[in-house]
């Protein structure tokens, strides 16, 4: 399994809209599916499967995600 680093969404006051803030270290399991319901059907986007070090797991979008070299 490959580590990552994972990102999330946070509110910033400066620029009053949210940014993209790295939060930490994970572990990569496989890639997934997620979906968001609109008026025309559901819209899809990839995900990420990752395993947080207290051994929490998060389904995240992929592209929050940044693989790291070990």
């Amino acid at each position: 399994m490959r580590k990552v680093k994972y990102s999330e969404y946070k509110w910033s006051p400066e620029v009053k809209r949210n940014v993209i803030v790295e939060v930490g270290e994970a572990v990569f399991h496989q890639f997934g599916v997620g979906y968001e319901e609109f008026e025309g059907g559901p819209g899809m986007y990839s995900t990420a499967i990752i395993e947080l070090p207290d051994g929490s797991v998060l389904n995240i979008p992929a592209a929050l995600i940044r693989f790291i070299k070990e």
